[in-house]
């Protein structure tokens, strides 16, 4: 898709959660570590199995780690490539992994994707704390290509961050960038394994948590040459805090677009 952004690449020491990221906490730093236990015999082929047998797994993990009484799993992603290669996947049912950091949501179209997913409940829901959270794991381990690599959002500014809007054919889609600075600190799980999942935040309708966590694949000098390319899949939620006082969206989140 043709764009007017130019990406401009860095070198950051990205440390590993398991020696120095045990701190990490979804509301606090906007992501978190977690076990799973995915159901055995899933084809990954059908989309309709995923839906039926993988997502309420993940919901449950959502749900455990998030705190919330409810969620709501609407999408999922399959991802297969490497940064290095820009490979594009092994079918059109995959994508390649993300080379530049980004947040998925903004708090505009954080809001408006839960109209498009729960018309008949948003105005209701969005009434009480609600959030979109999303649980990335890889298909296979340990991943040595193309690691998903996850920003501790206490190190962010609302200053870095650049609203960056998406023109298409049918839509017009926001999402946040960020401007580079040498003080965010980055985390990820060294060597991950399929019984591990990335939980983060996507977009939160408060202002008293963490909020947008930035993440981003990466090219990691250490990764062997015969390293095999990276699979995965993410699932992106809603999530709502149904028992907490009800609350308007928070809006002072509003960074300014990126030229």
């Amino acid at each position: 898709m043709p764009t007017n952004m130019v990406y401009e690449p860095h070198t950051v020491k990205i440390h590993d959660i398991a020696t120095h990221g045990k701190h990490l906490r979804l509301h606090t730093n906007g992501l978190e570590l977690a076990d799973v236990q995915v159901p055995e015999g899933i084809d990954w082929s059908d989309a309709e199995q995923i839906r039926t047998v993988y997502y309420p797994a993940m919901a449950e993990v959502i749900k455990r780690v998030s705190g919330g009484t409810r969620v709501h799993i609407y999408e999922h992603t399959m991802r297969t490539g490497s940064v290095r290669t820009n490979g594009q996947g092994d079918s059109a049912k995959k994508r390649s992994p993300v080379p530049h950091i980004h947040v998925d949501y903004t708090s505009e179209s954080g809001e408006s994707r839960l109209h498009l997913e729960m018309p008949d409940e948003a105005d209701t829901l969005k009434k009480t704390p609600f959030a979109i959270v999303q649980a990335w794991r890889p298909l296979k381990g340990p991943v040595l290509e193309s690691p998903l690599t996850l920003m501790d959002t206490t190190t962010a500014d609302k200053a870095d961050f650049l609203y960056l809007k998406s023109i298409f054919e049918t839509r017009t889609a926001s999402d946040y960038i960020l401007n580079f600075r040498p003080e965010h600190k980055w985390y990820y799980a060294q060597r991950m394994m399929p019984d591990q999942a990335y939980v983060f935040k996507c977009f939160d309708s408060r202002d008293n948590v963490a909020r947008f966590t930035p993440h981003t694949s990466f090219s990691d000098p250490e990764t062997p040459a015969w390293a095999p390319e990276r699979e995965s899949i993410e699932v992106r939620s809603y999530v709502f805090w149904e028992n907490d006082s009800p609350q308007d969206i928070a809006r002072e989140f509003e960074p300014r677009l990126a030229q």
